[in-house]
């Protein structure tokens, strides 16, 4: 369950001119074998509004999962973001940020792994976030947010098209991308090599 909790990191692992008019499909992949998939929706987008989402299905064992985030943004700033992790039809931990009058936002956390999580305010200006990733390349960005663990992330370019995100529990996801848009992820949880590769064969057009 741990491995697992840990797996969805990199899921969750910028609206893009790239992710235009469709919604994107990716194979994740463990040691060579396919388990799931996650689907990166098309930027909903409207006059000073958008909207990133991203859900993701996936089997390990005898465990069947689900996870997604929404975020959304006004005017390039973050307004409200939550992630939600399912196993077995159980929820296993959600977070949910929102923008706050007392503070810059309020961020609550709930589900089975997050009963010692206490709320806590959040005082930093948030443009970009993890879901983020897959929708442009972050050129000129040091920090994302993490909509799992409520708090922000280093990112710096690795090489050209190649960007490391370092997450709170001390793992980091390698984002590559060609042309502007993110072809794939990996990352190295519990001495398991993940993937998450761009499935150009299952992309929808709208």
């Amino acid at each position: 369950m741990k491995f697992l909790s840990l797996l969805l990191v990199s899921f969750a692992s910028f609206a893009s001119s790239t992710v235009s008019a469709q919604n994107n499909t990716y194979d994740v992949i463990v040691a060579g074998r396919t388990i799931g998939s996650l689907k990166v929706f098309d930027n909903e987008a409207k006059n000073d509004t958008e909207t990133h989402r991203i859900e993701s299905d996936f089997k390990v064992l005898f465990y069947k999962g689900k996870y997604a985030t929404k975020t959304d943004f006004v005017q390039g700033k973050l307004v409200s973001a939550v992630s939600a992790h399912h196993v077995n039809g159980d929820l296993k931990e959600k977070t949910q940020t929102k923008t706050s009058a007392k503070s810059l936002y309020e961020i609550w956390f709930s589900g089975e792994d997050a009963e010692d999580k206490p709320k806590k305010a959040f005082n930093t200006p948030i443009n970009n976030t993890v879901t983020s990733l897959y929708y442009k390349e972050p050129i000129n960005i040091t920090q994302v947010y993490s909509e799992r663990y409520g708090q922000m992330c280093k990112i710096k370019k690795l090489s050209e098209g190649n960007y490391g995100v370092d997450l709170p529990d001390g793992k980091q996801g390698i984002y590559t991308y060609k042309n502007g848009q993110c072809q794939e992820v990996k990352t190295d949880l519990a001495g398991f090599k993940l993937r998450i590769v761009l499935n150009e064969g299952k992309n929808t057009l709208k």
